[in-house]
């Protein structure tokens, strides 16, 4: 028996009155209606119906419950901490001071005497069903010291302060229409560098934007892009930016995006990643040129002239004041007003600009009145909003799910079951390498129900959490390759994508900046002050909204939506 395997029998047992009684008002899931339980300040599990949430509980002289815990583990008949039924431990509690303890378990006494005629495997079971004293019966969802009514605390609204006056969030739901929105006339153009699977276009066509140039030196991106932006014009579409001569540069342009390489400014230690706190720093003088790949984005502003520019890359670069400086007075060189947060670049032409001077720092470019980072709401989502859990479809569980192997190594690493992306909890950022190196605890995993160790995420979830939407493609896998080397090439250009609702509403805000008319479904123009950062946000909400599970409720066991106390 493992360490873990004792923490689960033992942690339960000494439940006792010297416990506080938990106390809070909810479970911070995001959306009510599809939640299977939650916590009321009566500190018992209420159903969607208003009933109190039951289980199966072994009733257990005390001598027997570490004995007795072990052997329904064993069986398969008690959950684990991995488990979608197991998320808070055995829950192991005291029924009668001195006489019974109760242990949750997975079935009824018909399901459990099933099992025992159905295996030879069962004989420890069946001398424990058949014990004096020992019983199973049903009653309320009982609580332990891990679970904990939490009203969330976090505020992740950005801009707060310039939140509009009496602003209400729309109704937020699954949305199963296309991801892109008709327009009877293109409003803007827009040109994207290093695009990989199109996240910039996903959020600018769906604002009315029309590309005419994109640029990716992947193959499979390039073709997932196509799959996904037929409407765009093959002569526009080029591979290595370096090969794009200056004459096929677009001109008359409203708006430069681009997404330029991240990793020799990440800290996650990558090879080639010139500015990473793990390993070598070559940095400008990365031997793949990654680090120079900014300078081909001054090049298509000096020739391009577009009116603005959106840029995104990593926050860990802000912390680099040197390579920074470097790259701003470039940009500005161009002739372009730089602001920057979080980490994207934002350009307004000079001549577009109240701010002409040349020397604006990052701290002082975000104090100018021309263009301001716009407030951006707090839909308030969580990982049951996006996984589909017990719905996804058995063979993709399969491939997914890890190997024996697998999971003893990363039991034995420094992961724990709470890193699990459990229902009402936020999911962690996507990364380029999601799926490598599972064992060491590296990738974030969906926990599943009781006998299923952990999976991974799929593909669509994935695109998910990044919020693409349901219609979103991708190309088939090769005649060559493997189940999981085609989702790790799916994991991997999604972990280098933006997240097109983002995009929607910080190019609202630029738009405003360099007064670009909007034109409605028949092209006709309007313009008033703020009408692109408005459409900014409500179209990122609906792009979220396009990227949610679309079946509207889960079949989740009870209680695993109970928020992890935290110490």
């Amino acid at each position: 028996m493992t360490s873990a395997n004792e923490e689960e029998a033992t942690d339960e047992v000494s439940c006792r009155s010297k416990r506080q009684k938990l106390s809070g008002a909810g479970t911070g899931a995001s959306t009510e209606s599809s939640a299977t339980a939650a916590i009321t300040s009566s500190s018992k599990v209420i159903a969607s119906d208003g009933s109190d949430v039951k289980e199966w509980v072994l009733h257990i002289p005390p001598r027997l419950t570490k004995s007795a815990y072990q052997i329904l583990l064993s069986c398969n008949a008690a959950p684990r901490q991995w488990h979608l039924e197991g998320r808070f431990g055995s829950r192991t509690h005291v029924v009668e001071e001195g006489k019974f303890n109760g242990i949750p378990i997975l079935f009824n006494e018909e399901h459990m005497k099933k099992m025992i005629e159905s295996s030879n495997n069962h004989t420890e079971l069946e001398e424990l069903i058949n014990t004096d004293g020992v019983s199973i019966v049903e009653k309320v969802f009982v609580q332990n010291h891990r679970t904990r009514q939490l009203v969330p605390t976090v505020d992740a609204r950005i801009h707060p302060e310039l939140e509009p006056e009496g602003y209400v969030i729309p109704s937020i739901k699954p949305i199963c229409t296309d991801a892109k929105y008709s327009h009877g006339a293109h409003s803007f153009t827009y040109a994207e560098m290093f695009g990989g699977i199109g996240g910039f276009g996903v959020g600018l066509e769906a604002l009315g934007g029309k590309c005419v140039f994109y640029s990716e030196i992947d193959e499979q991106c390039r073709e997932t892009y196509k799959l996904n932006f037929p409407e765009t014009d093959t002569s526009c579409i080029h591979g290595d930016i370096y090969d794009v001569q200056d004459s096929e540069l677009p001109r008359n342009l409203d708006l430069l995006v681009a997404g330029f390489p991240c990793q020799p400014f990440s800290n996650l230690g990558f090879p080639c990643q010139p500015f990473s706190n793990l390993g070598d720093q070559p940095g400008f003088q990365c031997e793949k040129g990654r680090g120079q790949l900014f300078l081909q984005i001054v090049r298509v502003l000096e020739i391009s002239r577009p009116k603005a520019f959106l840029l995104e890359n990593v926050p860990g670069l802000l912390s680099m004041k040197d390579t920074l400086d470097v790259i701003l007075k470039a940009f500005r060189g161009a002739g372009y007003t730089v602001y920057a947060e979080r980490l994207f670049f934002v350009g307004i032409r000079l001549d577009k600009s109240e701010s002409e001077g040349t020397n604006t720092t990052v701290e002082s470019s975000q104090k100018s009145s021309n263009y301001q980072f716009p407030y951006i709401p707090d839909l308030k989502l969580s990982a049951q909003d996006i996984l589909d859990y017990e719905t996804l479809d058995k063979s993709e569980a399969d491939i997914l799910k890890l190997s024996p192997e697998t999971f003893d190594q990363l039991r034995n690493s420094r992961w724990k079951p709470h890193h699990l992306a459990w229902p009402n909890k936020k999911c962690d950022t996507l990364t380029s390498h999601y799926g490598n190196a599972v064992g060491r605890g590296d990738s974030q995993l969906v926990p599943s129900a009781s006998p299923n160790p952990p999976r991974r995420f799929s593909v669509r979830e994935c695109a998910r959490i990044m919020t693409f939407g349901n219609s979103f493609k991708f190309v088939s896998a090769r005649h060559d390759q493997g189940e999981m080397a085609y989702r790790k090439q799916c994991y991997r250009m999604l972990g280098n994508a933006v997240c097109p609702p983002l995009i929607a509403a910080l190019a609202g805000s630029v738009l405003d900046a360099i007064d670009v008319q909007m034109r409605d479904d028949v092209g006709v123009k309007t313009k008033a002050k703020g009408c692109w950062t408005e459409k900014g946000r409500d179209v990122a909400i609906k792009l979220a909204c396009q990227s949610l599970r679309p079946e509207p409720s889960l079949p989740l066991p009870a209680g695993c939506l109970i928020s992890l106390q935290t110490k």
